[in-house]
């Protein structure tokens, strides 16, 4: 287990295979605590592609023997969650040693990042003491921070709470594996607040980071913004696994940050701002969308940097579509989309007044023609990945405009008479693009059409099957079979190599509500939907939604706001499903008090998103 958590960066890792050259453990592959039936063990060339790794480690390790070799390896990192976004292969500068774990047929090598200092750089700072850390387990902690009902969930307001993924743990597998009580995180405790310099638990880094994020308290705090009633989560996530969350509320332990689709997001994309495309929070809070960015530290005396952090925020849905009303003008008289570099929508119009989720719809699912044409002006360019332990080809799509280019536009027919123009603008240091589109006669609604021979789908959401391998084939993502030949437990050469597809984590577990555990607590955030009359403001509010249809779907005689336990995508008697709905919101109701949560400020300037989490540049400073 501990060479599963072993990483000191992105670029660093440890992995094992037996003498038979198969590989046991890597991170490319799925952990075995994310195994639901028996592996079959794939060569380890098939993910260390390189050849001087063959020459020079492969069969030295297959003989036994320990080693080292230093080269330019190759590393395939993902875009997000690989199998929908994609990946791309970069060089780093390495070193693999390597050594036989004795009395066995199993090999272990470490591969290090010769061109990052950062270990020697953080371990060589003291930390000061913080005091009042506050550990997510609140269950097992008493009187911290202002108690409130987050989603039917206890949670603390007015200071965030602290989980440690297991690459912060010495040992790992006792984290996952040995039940949290108050006596150990009292243990935990007594060393991160500076109380005791023994440390039985955490790797030497993690109270730094703990000291260093602990900074963004007051920073959360110190003050309100009219965004505050569309933001529902802020967060930071350090490299060396330091996660910290306000509102503060409990996790599961197996929660690991650095595994999660915003993290590996913005790590692809570091020093931009990434979006993500929208998803139902599984705390409650309705259809979502993550901005996050990379935070960089100095590691050496010359001021060079590495990425050191995430920090992101989840707001509403509704909000994103009401402040492209706001900025773009052009929305008045186009329709507006948001589209990520992999071609998924961020922002659809049909988003807000159609049911259905937005969850994973790609361009093609909505706009087949305007895909169709992106492609054959080959700035929407087919990828593949190769996922090795499920047999997998995954088929997905990157905008690459051409060089010094912000900009692609064009015009296209559909259904033989109806012309169509569009044009797709980047936003400036960003994963995203606004394309503002002339018709609304093209668009797929609801999924019907779903098969038609324009760039064919086969599921509205998600991957479908791959039914054209041809680079200027349009089709959505998807997905389909690698050849495989199980009597050698091999894959037949190909004239074709691809990147390897990281292992991608997908379904957040969330720790059940607890009945009673909320019983008195003031809502940490209460939108107040019954008072609200503005669909837009309605829609951007966490908790509510307008209302505009009957449970038969026909529409009603006047659209009003209200919470989304009574009205859920615009339809009366839908319920978002995981809101733990009470039968008070159910009536619509909900308390006069608003506990003003930490401010963010989210703009789009000028063809550019900017993010305010901060009152300055945020950079830390080791």
């Amino acid at each position: 287990g501990d060479i599963s958590y072993f990483s000191d960066d992105e670029h660093q890792y440890a992995f094992m295979i037996n003498t038979d050259g198969e590989a046991i453990l890597h991170p490319l592959l799925n952990q075995p605590t994310d195994l639901t039936s028996d592996p079959l063990f794939q060569d380890i060339t098939l993910l260390e592609v390189d050849e001087e790794f063959r020459q020079r480690v492969y069969y030295q390790m297959r003989n036994g023997t320990s080693g080292r070799a230093v080269f330019n390896a190759t590393r395939f990192l993902t875009l997000g969650i690989s199998q929908y976004e994609g990946t791309r292969a970069i060089q780093v500068w390495s070193s693999y040693d390597w050594m036989p774990v004795a009395g066995t047929t199993f090999v272990v090598c470490v591969v290090l990042n010769l061109e990052s200092d950062r270990q020697t750089a953080r371990i060589n700072v003291q930390p000061i003491p913080t005091g009042g850390t506050v550990y997510h387990r609140l269950d097992l902690v008493n009187n911290v921070g202002q108690r409130c009902s987050q989603f039917g969930r206890d949670a603390v307001s007015d200071t965030s709470s602290v989980k440690f993924s297991p690459e912060a743990f010495v040992d790992p597998a006792h984290y996952l594996n040995v039940p949290e009580n108050k006596s150990l995180i009292g243990q935990y405790l007594v060393y991160l607040d500076g109380q005791s310099t023994v440390n039985k638990f955490f790797k030497p880094t993690v109270i730094n980071s703990v000291r260093l994020t602990s900074a963004l308290n007051s920073i959360w705090q110190g003050a309100a913004s009219k965004y505050t009633q569309s933001v529902v989560w802020r967060y930071i996530g350090t490299i060396d696994g330091v996660f910290r969350l306000i509102p503060g509320t409990q996790l599961p332990t197996s929660y690991d940050h650095l595994t999660r689709g915003w993290f590996t997001r913005s790590l692809s994309n570091p020093g931009q701002l990434t979006l993500s495309s929208p998803y139902l929070d599984a705390f409650g809070a309705g259809f979502v969308v993550t901005l996050g960015t990379t935070i960089t530290q100095s590691v050496d005396s010359l001021q060079t940097s590495a990425v050191g952090a995430v920090m992101a925020m989840d707001f509403t849905m509704g909000y994103l579509g009401d402040l492209l009303q706001e900025v773009y003008t052009e929305c008045r008289t186009f329709r507006c989309v948001l589209m990520d570099v992999s071609g998924y929508l961020v922002f659809h119009p049909d988003f807000l007044t159609r049911t259905g989720s937005p969850e994973w719809v790609h361009l093609g699912h909505k706009e087949p023609f305007v895909m169709q044409s992106l492609i054959q002006q080959g700035v929407l360019q087919k990828q593949n990945c190769s996922r090795y332990d499920t047999f997998k080809r995954h088929v997905t799509y990157k905008m690459v405009l051409p060089g010094g280019q912000t900009f692609v536009s064009g015009s296209t027919s559909c259904y033989t008479t109806t012309s169509l123009s569009y044009k797709f603008e980047q936003i400036a240091q960003s994963n995203v693009f606004v394309g503002f589109l002339t018709s609304t006669s093209c668009s797929r609604l609801d999924g019907r059409n779903m098969f038609t021979s324009t760039c064919p789908c086969q599921t509205l959401n998600g991957l479908g099957r791959c039914t054209n391998s041809a680079p200027l084939s349009c089709e959505c993502p998807c997905t389909e079979d690698l050849p495989f030949l199980p009597c050698n437990n091999s894959f037949p050469a190909s004239g074709t190599l691809y990147d390897v597809c990281p292992a991608d984590i997908f379904a957040l577990p969330v720790v059940p509500r607890k009945p009673g555990s909320v019983a008195g607590l003031e809502q940490c955030f209460n939108g107040r939907c019954n008072v609200i009359d503005q669909s837009g403001t309605c829609r951007a509010t966490v908790g509510c939604d307008w209302c505009f249809r009957s449970a038969n779907f026909s529409e009603l005689s006047a659209a009003y706001c209200s919470t989304d336990c009574v009205c859920f995508q615009g339809t009366l008697g839908m319920q978002n499903p995981n809101a733990g709905c009470t039968a008070e919101q159910n009536e619509g109701g909900g308390g006069s008090t608003i506990i003003q949560s930490p401010a963010t400020v989210l703009a789009l300037v000028s063809g550019t998103v900017w993010l305010l989490m901060t009152s300055a540049p945020m950079h830390m400073v080791t």
